[in-house]
C-alpha cells in the first residue's frame, strides 16, 4: 500500500510537457455514443472536458477495436468507452481503466426463444471487443445489424451486448420474434495506456470528470447513456391507445 502511495505521488509530481492540442481522444463508434466525430454522448463529452483543460481535444472515432488499439499501441491518450472486466486482473490488462467510473450499463441477453439450458452449450456472440467478458465461449461480432439479423433467422442462439447500443438497431431492423432480457450490468471507464503520461492523464481526466460531476453537467450529458434497464420487448406494438401484441 505504502508503495502504492509512493509511486502515484511520483507521478503526479513528476511534469510531462503536453502541448496544447495535443490529446487524442478515441472512440468507438456506436449508435448515440458516436455516431461521428461530431455527434455522440462522448463527443459531448471529451469537448466538456476540453473546456475544463482549457485546451483542444484532438476526437477521432473509429471501429470499437480498433479504438481500443489505438490506446494499446500508444496512437491515442484515451478511448472511450469500456467496460470493466471483472475476469482478468487488470496487471495482466495492456491498458489502465481510468480511476473515475463515466456510468453504468446494461448488457441485455437477446434471443428468440427462452433460454432454459447453459449459455456454454448456445452459439453466443458479442462485440469483438467483449468476449472475454464472459464466463463461456462467445463468437466475434464486428456489425451489431448483422447479428441481430442472424438471430432473428437462428443461425445464432444469443447476443449480448449494451442496450444503449443495440436497442436503437433493433428497432429499426424491427425484427419482433426477438427477445430481451438483462444479463449484467457492468461499470462503464475510460482506458489509457500503461505508462507515465497514460496515468498522469487519468489524473488530469479525473479532475476534469469531477468538476463535471459537480456542476451536475456530467449527468446531463451522459442521460442518454445513463439509465436503468427497461424490460420492453420487440414484440410490443403502440397503439394509439396503449400497448399492444
Amino acid at each position: 500500500m505504502m508503495l502504492r502511495f509512493i509511486v502515484s505521488l511520483f507521478i503526479y509530481l513528476t511534469p510531462i510537457s503536453i502541448a496544447a492540442g495535443s490529446y487524442k481522444a478515441s472512440l468507438a463508434q456506436m449508435p448515440i455514443h458516436a455516431e461521428s466525430s461530431d455527434e455522440g454522448v462522448f463527443v459531448e463529452l471529451v469537448k466538456a472536458i476540453a473546456l475544463e483543460w482549457g485546451e483542444e481535444v484532438d476526437i477521432r472515432v473509429y471501429p470499437f477495436i480498433r479504438s481500443m488499439k489505438n490506446v494499446i499501441e500508444d496512437e491515442a491518450d484515451f478511448h472511450i468507452p469500456l467496460i470493466k472486466n471483472d475476469l482478468i486482473p487488470e496487471e495482466d490488462l495492456p491498458y489502465l481503466y481510468s480511476t473515475e467510473t463515466l456510468l453504468n450499463v446494461n448488457f441485455v441477453l437477446y434471443t428468440t426463444r427462452d433460454i432454459k439450458q447453459d449459455l456454454k452449450k448456445l452459439r453466443v456472440e458479442s462485440d469483438r471487443a467483449h468476449i472475454k467478458y464472459f464466463p463461456f465461449p462467445v463468437m466475434p461480432s464486428s456489425n451489431i445489424s448483422s447479428s441481430l439479423k442472424m438471430l432473428s433467422l437462428g443461425r445464432i442462439d444469443a447476443y449480448i451486448f449494451a442496450d444503449t447500443a443495440t436497442d436503437p438497431v433493433l428497432k429499426k431492423l424491427n425484427l419482433t420474434n426477438i427477445r430481451r432480457s438483462l444479463y449484467k450490468t457492468f461499470e462503464v471507464k475510460i482506458i489509457l495506456p500503461k505508462s507515465r503520461k497514460g496515468h498522469q492523464t487519468d489524473m488530469a481526466l479525473s479532475k476534469a470528470i469531477q468538476s463535471l460531476r459537480e456542476k451536475g453537467l456530467l449527468d446531463d450529458i451522459l442521460h442518454p447513456l445513463d439509465r436503468a434497464y427497461d424490460n420492453w420487448q420487440p414484440c410490443q406494438r403502440q397503439s394509439l391507445f396503449g400497448i399492444y401484441r
